[in-house]
Order: structure tokens, then sequence, then C-alpha cells
């Protein structure tokens, strides 16, 4: 009971110290000023994504962010910019896809000629000269994508170093420093994770796939899909486990947190309103007031987070998503033009594709539901 007193004694003195009208007038300007450490946000995103916000976005006033992110997530915002991913990377896929075609073509028309003469020997040479020259082909263009997804990554890495100070100081604006400490701490472990585990297993997966592909493309006899499909599996399966565990501890502890502290902050209150009436009513009016400013700039830097998320990872999306289709189609074409092996390669370079996309969703689901918990976790103040 004493500690009780004590506690909400000390509440009393903040509040009428904290929150006299002079410092409220200064809360109201708080509340339309967005913290500084928004600006070293967006200091850390690339050239390109700044490049297409709107102007209003860099601003520090939550008004003119508040009419950006309307902007930004109209579907004529998002439409252009993904035809505009679509057109700088289309040429590359279709080029990559004529080079391939035109070597399953060669391939096809030596093995025909090779057969036809009673010289299988020499059209199984031809084969595997080819299947060679396509995995030197994959090598020079398909491991291009792998270098987007992996520079991806240490850029969704630094997003998130970024994304902490600034969630931080806006759940801390709100009264809820519980809420805080926890999205924090997710946050930091979500870093490791993401560059011990994730950065530095990519490329080693992905060449032990393609190593594997490649000794059931050039000997028929040995058939390796099981194994591949396995592996892939096993990979997606742990990256899941590893995001869900963090996807349930951030949301369990912000939620708690923040309920944490709308119980601490409501109780000061009645304190106050107890002890002091007419003072007690003012000091809840003038939080309401506040709270209802600080929400309305979490919910649009919470959007805005979203936003600028989506069009980070768009980029590589889009590169991965017109690479597997390009690579499908080449195994659409081998198995038209009757080369086994060259389609085993091509079909389980397009699967590495797909699964790489799924690395890049199951990562970047993460820093989503950060943002979304900060746009829908109410302030500690209302």
């Amino acid at each position: 009971m004493v500690r009780r007193f004590f506690f909400l004694f000390f509440s009393l003195f903040f509040l009428l110290s904290h929150f006299s009208p002079v410092a409220f007038a200064e809360g109201e300007k708080a509340g339309e000023t967005l913290p500084d450490a928004y600006r070293d946000f967006l200091g850390n995103l690339p050239p390109a994504i700044l490049e297409r916000l709107p102007e209003g976005a860099l601003s520090n006033n939550t008004e003119e962010v508040g009419g950006a992110v309307g902007e930004m997530s109209s579907f004529s915002f998002l439409f252009k910019a993904v035809l505009s991913l679509i057109g700088l990377r289309l040429g590359d896929c279709l080029g990559l896809l004529c080079s391939v075609v035109g070597i399953l073509i060669l391939s096809s028309i030596c093995r025909t000629f090779c057969a036809s003469i009673g010289k299988p020997e020499i059209s199984r040479a031809f084969s595997l000269l080819m299947t060679l020259i396509i995995t030197v082909t994959i090598f020079a263009t398909g491991f291009g994508t792998i270098e987007s997804t992996v520079s991806y990554f240490h850029t969704l890495n630094t997003f998130t170093s970024a994304s902490i100070p600034l969630m931080g100081s806006l759940y801390v604006m709100g009264g809820n420093a519980a809420a805080a400490v926890a999205t924090s701490a997710g946050l930091s472990l979500f870093m490791t994770v993401l560059e011990g585990i994730v950065g530095k297993s990519i490329v080693p997966f992905c060449g032990i796939c393609l190593a594997l592909a490649l000794i059931g493309a050039c000997e028929g006899g040995v058939r390796l899909g099981g194994l591949l499909t396995n592996l892939k599996k096993k990979y997606t399966l742990m990256l899941s486990f590893f995001m869900m565990l963090l996807l349930a501890m951030l949301a369990s502890q912000t939620v708690l947190g923040a309920s944490q502290d709308t119980l601490v902050m409501r109780s000061a209150k009645f304190a106050a309103g107890n002890m002091i009436p007419i003072v007690g009513g003012s000091v809840g009016e003038l939080l309401r007031s506040v709270s209802a400013s600080v929400g309305y700039m979490r919910t649009s830097i919470g959007i805005c987070g979203v936003l600028l998320l989506l069009l980070l990872m768009l980029p590589t999306l889009v590169e991965l998503l017109l690479a597997r289709t390009a690579w499908q189609i080449c195994s659409f074409f081998a198995e038209l033009l009757g080369c086994d092996g060259e389609k085993r390669l091509l079909d389980e370079f397009a699967s590495i594709n797909g699964y790489l996309i799924a690395a890049v969703a199951i990562c970047s689901s993460v820093l989503f539901l950060t943002f979304t918990l900060l746009t829908h976790c109410a302030t500690a103040l209302a």
C-alpha cells in the first residue's frame, strides 16, 4: 500500500510538472513536427526509392507526411512503380530467353543430325556441351538475381536498423515505454537472424542446388530431384520457423507492453483526478488531445513504413518473378525440342528462383507486422 501511494504521488507530480498549459502548447507543436529519427530513417533509404517519393514525404510536418502517404497508397502510384520496374527488367529477361532458346535449338539440330548419321556418341557429346553452355549462361545471368537477393537482405537490415530509433521515439511519445523496449529488442534480434543466418546462407544454398542440378543434367542415370526438393523445402521451413518465432515474440510482447503502459497511465490519471479534481480533469483533457496528435503521427509513419518496405521489396520480387518466368519458358522449349538434360537443369534453376521469392517474402513479413502494430497500438495517454 505504501509503495502504491508513493507511485501515485510521483506520477501526479510528473503529470502536473509536464502537462501544464505551456507544456501542452509545446506538445501540440511536437505533435505537428515529426521526431528527428524520421529524417535519419529516410536518410538510410536507397536514392532510387527517395526519387520516387512525393515531396511531402520528405517533410518534418505531420500533415504534409500524411498527405504524401495518402498519395503513395493510391493505386496509380503503386501501379506506375510496378510498371517502371517491369520495364527496366524486361529487356534483360528477353535477352536471356532468346539466348537460351537459341542454344536449345542448336543443341536439338546437332543431336538430330548426329542421330541421322548413326553417331549417338557424338550426339551425347553435343548434348553435354550444350548443357555446359547453358550452365555458363546461368552463372553469368542467373547469379545476378541471387546477388540482388543478397543485396536486398543487406538493405532490409539497414532499413530495420533505421526503424528502431524511429519506432522507439513514437512509442515513448505516446507513453508506451514498455512497448518501445519490446519492439527494439525484437527488431535487434531480427537483424541478427537476418544477417547471421539468412544473408550468409543464400549463396551456399543456391550453389549446392545448382551443383546437384548440373550433376543430374549431365548424367541422366543419376536422379537427384528428390534430394533437391527435400533440401529446398527444409531451407524454406527453417526460415519460416525463425520468422514465426520472431513474429510471435514481437506481437505478444508489444501488445502486452502497450497494455501495461495503459494501465500505469490510467492509474496515474485516476490518482490525479481524485486528489486534485479540477487539475486532474484538466490533465486528462490535455492527455487526450496529445494522444490524438501522437496517434495520427503513428498512423502516418506506420503506413509510410509499410509502403516504403513495399517499394524496397518490389524491385527484387519483380526481378525474381521475371527471371523465373524466363527459365520456365526456356524449360518448355527444351521439352519441346527433346533436350531432357537441359530441361532438368532449367527446371531446377526456375525452382531456386521460386524459393528465393519465398525467402524474400518470409523475411519481410516481420517488418510488415512491426509497422502494422505501430499503426494499431493505442497510445497510453488516451
